[in-house]
């Protein structure tokens, strides 16, 4: 899934260039990327400056095996450099476990589709949903949470109306109605927590090779 980080500062910040050579100095090396963009190397981040270098943003690529802690590191030593704050679209100003925990959070979301995949593959793919979704049902009692293999990851179904308003429901689906049932996201470290179980009860199937971040 990818991820914009943006800095916003109240002093410009430095070209990407510039930035890039601080980054290779530091021991991450950068490509140019089209105007006003670099791409790190050993890392799936590219730092984006908008027109004049007004403002700083990074995109990210999470999949499983992506170096979280380190890319978090590097958004942090550029958010000195560039002397701004680290805000996470669609969740706001983040601190340094914070933005750990949603990274993270979806790439375990990504581990867990891989490993239903091969589960699926090897037969055992009804046996490991039935005991995930108990462990599940444990840590959100009430809520009526599935795996949405359109959008591969855990969701709610709530009724519009009731479970959720027309307005809200709107960014979740479209067209809603009062009276549909949608599926919601689940946030937090829900993915984590399934990871973990995932990770231990069923090794072969989730790739026990896979460090846990």
């Amino acid at each position: 899934m990818a991820f914009t980080v943006t800095f916003p500062s109240t002093s410009p910040p430095p070209p990407v260039d510039e930035l890039g050579r601080w980054l290779t100095e530091r021991g991450e090396p950068f490509a140019p990327d089209g105007e006003d963009c670099i791409a790190l190397r050993a890392l799936p981040i590219r730092f984006v400056a908008s027109p004049g270098h007004a403002s700083l943003k990074a995109q990210l690529e999470i999949t499983s095996r992506s170096p979280v802690t380190r890319m978090v590191d590097v958004l942090f030593d550029v958010s000195v450099q560039a002397r701004a704050d680290v805000v996470l679209a669609g969740v706001g100003e983040v601190n340094r476990p914070s933005l750990w925990m949603n990274l993270s959070d979806d790439q375990d979301r990504v581990r867990i589709a891989e490993s239903l995949a091969r589960a699926r593959e090897h037969g055992q793919h009804d046996e490991i949903h039935k005991r995930l979704w108990s462990v599940v049902a444990l840590q959100r009692p009430g809520h009526d949470d599935r795996w949405d293999t359109t959008q591969q990851r855990i969701v709610e179904l709530v009724e519009v109306g009731s479970g959720i308003t027309l307005e809200q429901a709107a960014w979740h689906s479209e067209e809603p109605a009062i009276g549909d049932v949608i599926p919601v996201p689940v946030h937090g470290s829900i993915h984590i927590l399934v990871w973990r179980w995932l990770s231990e009860a069923y090794p072969g199937i989730a790739e026990s090779e896979h460090t846990l971040h």
